[in-house]
């Protein structure tokens, strides 16, 4: 069958390669990814698509940073489809450290990440019109060590989670999970579970059975529109 959808070029820090060339002497060959997220974009905002690219924008919400890594442009009309190879992790300057600059071992650092179209020239962190496009339904985490069962890492996490990445979905917050969230808020330290200061998240992360099988779907729609996770 032929295929309905141009192609995004969203190969992170390298390029496809022809199934001819040898991995031993290409000088660009990266090993294989440690993941690959694939899917759709889908225009419902009417852009130019000349200064937009694919990115990871990770958040790192104890410190209320953005910082955007893996990039590359969009390419074509849409719909359009898109595929990301994660062929190294993330530095470790976007990872959240619940272990608290190690005070707290069996806590655990790890990112999370909204998987974006960004506009070219436009800062994240100061201006909000730089998001062009979010994929809602999913968020990327990257695990440094196994997350340990029954710590606050766990809990945000959704579950003990295995190192490496992991495409993850959300969900509103129960009622108690939101009570607990606003206990925590009035501590001393908020960032003991989690919370960003002044966070008002509403949202928690959930497994996702499907992982990186999953066809994810970015939707590029105009400023204020997006449905994504509030997890801060």
């Amino acid at each position: 069958m032929m295929n309905r959808f141009p192609l995004v070029s969203a190969v992170v820090a390298s390029s496809f390669l022809l199934l001819a060339c040898d991995a031993q002497v290409d000088p660009e060959y990266r090993g294989e990814p440690l993941a690959t997220i694939q899917g759709a974009i889908v225009d419902e905002g009417g852009v130019d698509t000349s200064d937009l690219y694919t990115a990871i924008l990770n958040y790192n919400f104890l410190i209320d940073d953005f910082s955007h890594i893996d990039s590359a442009p969009v390419i074509g009309n849409f719909p359009a489809e898109f595929r990301i190879d994660l062929n190294v992790p993330p530095p470790a300057e976007v990872l959240n450290d619940f272990t608290l600059g190690g005070s707290r071992p069996s806590e655990s650092r790890f990112s999370t990440g909204y998987i974006a179209v960004l506009k070219e020239g436009l800062d994240t962190n100061v201006d909000p019109a730089s998001i062009a496009g979010l994929a809602e339904e999913y968020m990327l985490v990257y695990v440094e060590t196994d997350v340990q069962p029954g710590t606050q890492s766990e809990r945000f996490l959704g579950g003990a989670l295995s190192a490496g990445y992991h495409l993850m979905k959300w969900a509103p917050m129960t009622e108690a999970e939101l009570q607990a969230y606003e206990d925590c808020k009035a501590t001393p330290d908020p960032r003991s579970c989690g919370v960003a200061e002044g966070g008002d998240a509403d949202d928690r992360l959930v497994p996702n059975p499907e992982e990186f099988d999953s066809e994810v779907t970015i939707r590029i729609v105009p400023p204020g529109q997006f449905a994504a996770a509030n997890l801060w």
